[in-house]
């Protein structure tokens, strides 16, 4: 019903190849297509219901997204941008659509940057951590996060439906170029002290 493929997404990228500091931000162009504009929009209740989340269990890590995206508008050069509202604390939503993600380790991120994969469709996968040797239910609705910088990961071959995965990133590059600091490691700690009487 859906093919297979993938789409990057992001409001603010470097040009392949070009990740130096003096090098150039831009949106990417799929922004500017209707289609995609449009996907933007229809799911933002629920990117909104997911930056709440991350903005609970990573409150550090949600604050450091949403100053790069509001850092976005003093560095991105595209003209004209497209004009979508972006509706992530993440500078880059990858849409995966059945394909297999083979072992990885996320290059562009930072060890704090934790990932956010969420898993839609109707399809049966798993979710492989091959650096600690565990596999998890990766059932449509799933949301992970993950230090995909540190931990080799994969979806390998599942038997029955569609995968669809949204890959929630920041790059490291990108909050670099707009003075954004990376986040400490949440630490359990750091989230009971929150309900726990001192």
């Amino acid at each position: 019903m859906f093919g297979h493929g993938r789409l990057m997404n992001s409001p603010a990228t470097f040009q392949q190849g070009h990740v130096r500091l003096q090098d150039k931000v831009y949106e990417s162009s799929n922004l500017k297509i209707p289609a995609v504009q449009e996907w933007l929009c229809d799911i933002s209740y629920a990117e909104e219901f997911w930056n709440s989340i991350s903005g609970f269990v990573l409150p550090d890590l949600a604050r450091v997204g949403k100053d790069a995206i509001a850092a976005k508008e003093n560095w991105v050069v595209t003209w004209p941008l497209s004009g979508t509202p972006w509706p992530s604390i993440y500078v880059s939503i990858d849409v995966i659509v059945n394909q297999e993600t083979p072992p990885h380790l996320d290059k562009v991120s930072a060890p704090s940057l934790l990932d956010l994969l969420v898993s839609l469709g109707t399809h049966d996968a798993q979710f492989h951590i091959g650096d600690l040797g565990s596999i998890f239910g990766y059932q449509p609705g799933t949301m992970i996060y993950l230090a995909g910088k540190l931990l080799c990961h994969s979806c390998p071959k599942w038997e029955n439906g569609e995968r669809i995965a949204l890959a929630h990133y920041m790059k490291d590059a990108v909050h670099n170029k707009f003075g954004v600091a990376r986040p400490a490691f949440t630490q359990q700690k750091d989230l009971l002290g929150r309900f726990l009487p001192s």
